[in-house]
């Protein structure tokens, strides 16, 4: 028995295509489907913007924004003023 977890889309007529992977042999199969009814949803612009604007104010995303900053700090430096080799 084997498990494959994916996302797949359902027609409105209730249509549904299955793309398996390669280590499936062709041939009949018992096939149970499990349909979460949470449906997937790409979100909005104006969800993004919230979600941004949440961000700029959580004292705790601010505080892990300073620290990779300070952790790339010497890196970006060097790329920027790269060293001169006398080669």
């Amino acid at each position: 028995m084997k498990t494959i977890e994916t996302t797949a889309i359902v027609t409105p007529d209730g249509r549904l295509t299955v793309q398996l992977p390669p280590n499936i042999s062709p041939g009949e199969h018992r096939i149970v489907l499990v349909i979460d009814e949470q449906v997937c949803t790409t979100p909005t612009r104006s969800e993004i913007d919230a979600a941004l604007a949440e961000m700029a104010t959580d004292p705790e995303y601010q505080a892990e924004t300073l620290q990779l900053e300070a952790e790339f700090a010497v890196a970006q430096w060097e790329a920027l003023h790269p060293i001169e080799r006398g080669e």
